[in-house]
């Protein structure tokens, strides 16, 4: 059965966009020489996450033979990037609770 040019595009669809997602985040990572500022923590967070996606995708698309099974290894990868999100909201709590700042609650307090 053949299948139609536009069908085998679309069906690659997301791993094009993780292309774009990844291409947008190094250069977003690479904009912000400070490894202390958020938009450089949230967006090596992204890349880790990006890469997990691109693993399990290979893996379900099966574009490339691998010797070994890469089922497992995007769910790693992707547990990798929520223990470095998570690390990343506690530092910034703590941090924030020693030094005195309030926390943003409400929108009410930002509108003013």
């Amino acid at each position: 059965m053949m299948i139609s040019p536009v069908l085998a595009i679309m069906s690659n669809f997301t791993l094009y966009l993780l292309f774009v997602a990844l291409g947008i985040f190094v250069w977003l990572a690479w904009r912000s020489h400070n490894p202390n500022s958020f938009r450089f923590q949230i967006s090596i967070f992204i890349l880790i996450w990006i890469g997990g996606e691109f693993v399990t995708t290979l893996y379900e698309s099966r574009l490339f033979d691998f010797h070994f099974e890469l089922h497992d290894v995007g769910m790693q990868i992707h547990l990798v990037s929520m223990i470095l999100f998570a690390s990343i909201m506690l530092m910034r709590y703590y941090y924030s609770y020693r030094s005195g700042h309030k926390i943003v609650e409400s929108l009410t307090s930002i509108l003013k």
